[in-house]
């Protein structure tokens, strides 16, 4: 980065601890927003085999995942196995199971919404820390580089938005290890580049990097494509800070600075090749061996992947998270005034891109947008620093400083919109109505010598008719008109009948669900009212409390100044 603008005065110190609590203040904003429209849904496919793991931690000690099978006779029968994910997010699950079954001794009409809180909490609280480091991002690189400098108040609105207008609102009630790769990858980011920016001081910012690297392998094996650019990015930022400052990082402080970063990435990868011997017999069977993981792998035509992943009218990563555009427009500034950074972000998504591109599930099953993609938020959402400066600069024309502020927030507006049919209706409702009920291919999902297709939701993915994002709108309109229409008037209006008049499905009203924890906890028989306001209320203050926090940290901002005779502007 370029013209450094710290400074040791007490200003600035000043200036660090108000970040530190506007930083906070995002976060719990965020968190007390997702949990207030978090999901009501049970855990489902991998949600299930993440949950139950830690769910039998708790209850049996034991690593497995309990499933139904047909006994000898025929009747249905339950036995545990092993899944076939790391052991990492059901360990990070393992205080929220806890709790889940702590409340089991709560007031009957309570346990049902607790639980869910319970066990929500997780994703809430990690799409809120990823909110936080990117509002820390903008303000590390801002004293750093003058060009992405934003105001404090600036860098909060900016984002509370990413996290509320981007898929990070939707993740934030699902249980995937995606999510906590995310924040795990985005914690490096920050550890990396607070470990180059300090002089004189810690090293551990670059050991915290290396540890949440590792961390993130052991939730998704995926993970360990990043490693090599961390270990890149780490290994120039020493040799950097010894050439700069050789007092400081001696001999000895670099051998065990090294020996310290190196650590975690040696316990992580035995720690997998031990789980793998212990549930497969060998540490090179890493559980994706079965059905589909097996039969198809990393088959899929890498510009069919790459297509599908950001230019499909069903999963495109920029279809979920338009906002996450300004970080491509504002990439090229974000280089020429942090280009050791860009190269950092692009070479941590490079190779996780490209694989996802080549993997026969690139479209992330059955959830709501491209959840393997989820790091991509805060990466862009860092490099749009130089858009939003451009946004909020106080330019003397007038038509262009308004201009540009009526085109962000159309954006902003139309990139909120898209998450809410994601959050109000589960994703699962759509596809199982699409599957069972239009009754479109010759036979609905997979199987094994029957219908061996590598996608058998092709159509949902590449036909604009049948997007999720236009399918679930459709379904979040028919959902409020439940009541004034039947079956047969639903079906008319459904996206894809012009198409083909004979896909239209004949039941309608079965999958028309809401998946908003409070709104379906209040309509159910027998649960507790008063219970369900309190938890809105706490929920409800939290939010109030953060937003009047983060308010009185920005409140006395200065507007940034504006030199006529070069053009620049400057700010807090």
């Amino acid at each position: 980065m370029s013209e450094p603008l710290e400074s040791g005065s007490s200003e600035v110190a000043a200036g660090k601890s108000r970040d530190r609590r506007a930083a906070l203040c995002v976060g719990l904003s965020l968190f007390a927003f997702y949990l207030l429209t978090t999901s009501a849904r049970s855990p489902c496919g991998d949600e299930y085999e993440y949950a139950g793991v830690a769910m039998n931690l708790v209850a049996h000690r034991r690593p497995v995942v309990t499933v139904a099978r047909n006994g000898p006779d025929g009747r249905p029968t339950h036995a545990f196995e092993y899944s076939k994910f790391p052991l990492g997010q059901s360990v990070l699950l393992l205080p929220f199971a806890w709790a889940a079954t702590a409340l089991s001794s709560a007031p009957s009409g309570a346990r049902p919404a607790f639980g869910i809180l319970a066990f929500n909490a997780l994703p809430a609280a990690e799409c809120a820390a990823i909110g936080t480091l990117v509002f820390l991002l903008f303000r590390l690189s801002g004293r750093r580089a003058r060009k992405l400098r934003l105001t404090r108040g600036q860098s909060a609105l900016a984002s509370l938005v990413t996290g509320g207008a981007t898929q990070l609102w939707p993740s934030a009630s699902t249980l995937f290890a995606d999510t906590s790769g995310a924040l795990l990858l985005t914690a490096s980011v920050y550890g990396l580049a607070r470990f180059r920016y300090r002089r004189g001081a810690t090293f551990l910012w670059g050991v915290a990097a290396a540890w949440s690297v590792a961390l993130a392998f052991l939730c998704k094996s995926m993970f360990a494509l990043v490693w090599p650019a961390v270990a890149v990015y780490g290994v120039w930022a020493l040799i950097e800070r010894r050439r700069t400052d050789p007092k400081t990082l001696g001999r000895v402080r670099l051998a065990s600075t090294l020996a310290l970063a190196v650590l975690p990435f040696v316990l992580a990868a035995t720690a997998q090749l031990a789980w793998n011997h212990a549930r497969y017999g060998s540490p090179w069977t890493s559980g994706y061996h079965r059905a589909r993981d097996g039969d198809f792998g990393f088959n899929t035509p890498l510009w069919v992947g790459l297509y599908g992943i950001f230019l499909s009218s069903g999963r495109s990563f920029f279809l979920y998270s338009p906002l996450c555009l300004l970080g491509l427009f504002g990439l090229r500034s974000f280089w020429r005034h942090a280009r050791a950074e860009t190269i950092l972000l692009l070479g941590m998504s490079a190779p996780l891109t490209l694989a996802y591109a080549k993997w026969w599930a690139w479209y992330a099953g059955i959830e709501w947008g491209a959840r393997f993609f989820l790091f991509l938020v805060p990466f862009l959402a860092w490099t749009s620093a130089p858009v939003w400066r451009k946004i909020f600069s106080y330019r003397p024309r007038a038509f262009e400083r308004y201009g540009r502020k009526t085109a962000a927030t159309l954006l902003i507006a139309v990139s909120a919109a898209i998450q809410i049919p994601g959050v109000a209706l589960h994703p699962a409702a759509y596809w199982q109505m699409t599957l069972s009920e239009a009754r479109i291919l010759e036979h609905p999902i997979y199987q094994k010598g029957v219908w061996e297709i590598r996608d058998d939701m092709f159509l949902v993915h590449f036909v604009p008719e049948f997007s999720p994002v236009v399918g679930q709108t459709w379904m979040l309109w028919a959902t409020l008109n439940r009541d004034r229409l039947d079956d047969a008037a639903l079906s008319r209006s459904i996206p894809w009948r012009l198409l083909n008049p004979k896909w239209t499905p004949a039941r309608v009203k079965p999958y028309l669900v809401t998946d908003v924890w409070l709104w379906n906890e209040w309509r159910r028989p027998g649960v507790s009212k008063a219970w369900l306001a309190a938890a809105a209320g706490v929920l409800a203050s939290l939010l109030a409390i953060g937003l009047l926090g983060l308010w009185s940290s920005v409140r006395s901002f200065k507007r940034p100044s504006f030199d006529l005779a070069s053009g620049r502007g400057n700010s807090e």
